[in-house]
C-alpha cells in the first residue's frame, strides 16, 4: 500500500511492505532519499539505496513527525481503500438492485399479460358455453322440425316401394276379379241354356214367359276396367252385385 502526503511544505511518498515477516515503513522525499524503519524499532536507515544508507535515530522529533505523518497518510489511505471498496460494493449492490428491479418489472409485465390472457380465455370460455347452449337449442329445434316435417325426398324411395306394392295388390285383385268374371260368364251361359229349356217348356204348356236379363258379360268387363287407385293406396271399386240368374215372370 502506498500513500502521498505533505509535510513541511514538501511532498513525501510512503509505503508499508513486508520484509522478513516484519512490516517495514519506507518514506521517500522529493530529493530521492529513503527512510526505512522496521515496525517496533527506533533505528532506521536513510539513503538513496540500502547499500550506502546510514543509520539514524527515528525517535528524534524531525524523523518522528515525518514517520507519524506517513502513518497517518497510510491509515487514511487504508480508510479510503475501505471506503472505495465499500462504495464498489454499494455500486455492485445498487447495480444488482437495479437488475432485480428490471427483472421485477419484466415479471410484473408478464403477470399483467398473463392476467389479460386469463381474462380473454375466460371470455372465450363464456362465449363457447353460450355457443354450445345455442347449438343444443338449435339441434333440438331442428330435431323437432324434422319430426313434424312431412316426407322429404329421402322418403320418396320408401313411398315408391309402397306404391309398387299397391300396384301388385291391384293386379292381384284384378286377376281375382277376372277369375270371378269368368265364373259368372260360365254361369250366365248355363242360365241361358236353362232359359231356353224353360221357353221350350212354356211353348209346350202354351203359356207366355217374359225373360229379364239382370247382368251381361260386357257390363262385368266394363266395371273391371273402371277400377281406380286413390291416395297412393290401392282401392278397387267393388262391382255391384247383381243376380246372375235370370228370373222368370209369367205374364198375366
Amino acid at each position: 500500500m502506498k500513500a502521498e502526503f505533505y509535510f513541511d511544505c514538501h511532498k513525501y511518498i510512503c509505503s508499508l511492505v513486508q520484509v522478513d515477516f516484519v512490516k517495514e515503513l519506507k518514506i521517500k522525499n522529493h530529493q530521492g532519499f529513503v527512510l526505512a524503519v522496521k515496525q517496533g524499532q527506533k533505528i532506521g536507515l536513510l539513503g538513496k539505496s540500502r547499500h550506502n544508507a546510514k543509520q539514524v535515530d527515528v525517535s528524534k522529533p524531525h524523523f518522528y513527525n515525518v514517520i507519524k505523518a506517513a502513518m497517518s497518510a497510510l491509515e487514511l489511505e487504508t480508510k479510503n481503500e475501505v471506503i472505495l471498496e465499500r462504495n464498489r460494493t454499494l455500486a455492485d449492490a445498487e447495480e444488482m438492485i437495479q437488475q432485480q428491479n428490471r427483472e421485477i418489472r419484466v415479471l410484473n409485465e408478464q403477470i399483467r399479460m398473463l392476467g389479460t390472457k386469463v381474462d380473454e380465455l375466460s371470455r372465450e370460455k363464456q362465449q363457447l358455453s353460450m355457443q354450445l347452449v345455442d347449438k343444443e337449442i338449435r339441434e333440438t329445434e331442428i330435431s323437432q322440425e324434422i319430426d313434424n316435417f312431412p316426407a322429404t325426398e329421402e322418403d320418396l324411395p320408401a313411398a315408391e316401394i309402397e306404391h309398387r306394392i299397391g300396384e301388385v295388390k291391384i293386379n292381384e285383385k284384378i286377376e281375382e276379379l277376372s277369375v270371378q268374371a269368368s265364373g259368372l260368364a260360365v254361369q250366365l251361359i248355363a242360365n241361358q241354356q236353362n232359359s231356353e229349356e224353360i221357353e221350350e217348356e212354356e211353348e209346350i204348356s202354351g203359356g207366355e214367359v217374359e225373360i229379364v236379363d239382370l247382368e251381361i258379360i260386357e257390363e262385368v268387363e266394363e266395371n273391371l276396367k273402371k277400377g281406380e287407385v286413390q291416395g297412393g293406396e290401392s282401392e278397387i271399386k267393388r262391382l255391384p252385385k247383381r243376380a246372375s240368374n235370370k228370373r222368370m215372370r209369367k205374364k198375366s
